[in-house]
């Protein structure tokens, strides 16, 4: 289940969670959501394990214990710092067999592969980046708390810099609620002045540049991140990595979601991806894959500095 879709499913309560995803803030929404839904007094029936020294079986002993003066009990479990699938067993038979008046949450933020079969006995919450259009409707109906507006060009900007990671975009809404002021509308330069821009977005600009050829606003961006201090191996890297996602999805024949699926990216990132890539034949993206492939050997072998090499291949590509 989509963690969109999570509010409606809670008509009906289920007695055990798997939450997971990349982001933060819909991980923590989640859980808040079921235990306002199952609880009336917390204080009373929420046990949280958070602690990296947790015994699996005080989890399963405080999952069998009953509600007082309430419906249910809710047990909360973050991060558990197990190592093998044999220490979760306790748990997984536990989610085979539930206490009726229990909800049992497991956060999950790495997405552990020893969840599996936990999981497979559980509702299991998908909190990973939510898409464009849903993080649009969800920073408006935010803003709305603030009597704020945004603009378009401005909403669209915000979710971009944060690279739709709505963590980052729920704090940069309470600093530029604050900035406008009740009854304000948040514009584009609001938030180029006020928002800093995630690496990834620098890169996507950066790819956008060189798809132009155009190499002037090229340079400028790599130059402008080598002032930041940015490791130029690593956006060597970051660089290779965007345009080998645009050689598989202008070469994959499979639908956006496909593609997106077998890469663990949003459809968005893809439909970008082939957006971009379509400015190249899958002959010149190889090559450059390759160059890029090349450079990294040379500055291993020491033959290339790394921040000439950065400034080579964004050259290399633009010419």
């Amino acid at each position: 289940m989509k963690f969109q879709d999570l509010k409606k499913s809670l008509t009906s309560l289920m007695p055990v969670y798997y939450v997971y995803g990349d982001d933060a803030f819909l991980r923590h929404k989640a859980v808040e959501m079921i235990e306002a839904r199952a609880v009336k007094f917390p204080d009373l029936n929420i046990i949280r394990f958070d602690d990296e020294n947790t015994d699996i079986n005080s989890i399963v002993i405080a999952c069998r214990a009953l509600p007082m003066m309430d419906e249910h009990r809710v047990v909360v479990c973050k991060d558990l710092s197990v190592k093998k699938q044999e220490e979760l067993k306790p748990l997984v038979d536990y989610a085979k067999a539930p206490t009726a008046t229990t909800i049992l949450i497991v956060v999950d933020s790495a997405g552990a592969a020893l969840y599996k079969k936990f999981a497979e006995n559980a509702t299991n919450i998908d909190c990973n980046k939510l898409d464009v259009s849903l993080l649009s409707r969800l920073v408006l109906n935010e803003l709305s708390h603030y009597a704020c507006k945004i603009n378009s060009d401005a909403l669209s900007a915000l979710i971009e810099y944060c690279n739709l990671d709505y963590t980052r975009i729920n704090n940069e809404i309470i600093k530029l609620a604050s900035l406008v002021g009740s009854g304000g509308t948040i514009t584009l330069d609001d938030v180029k002045n006020n928002v800093s821009r995630e690496i990834d977005y620098d890169i996507f600009e950066l790819s956008n540049a060189v798809s132009r050829k155009d190499g002037g606003a090229a340079i400028a961006i790599v130059t402008n991140l080598l002032e930041k201090k940015e490791s130029p191996q690593k956006l060597l890297m970051l660089i290779q990595s965007n345009f080998r996602r645009m050689f598989y999805a202008i070469s994959a024949k499979e639908s956006t979601f496909d593609v997106a699926n077998k890469l663990g990216v949003k459809e968005y990132a893809v439909r970008k991806a082939r957006e971009q890539a379509a400015r190249f034949t899958p002959a010149r993206l190889k090559k450059i894959l390759d160059l890029g492939a090349d450079l990294d050997y040379q500055i291993k072998a020491g033959l290339m500095t790394d921040e000439n090499a950065i400034l080579y291949f964004v050259a290399n590509i633009c010419s």
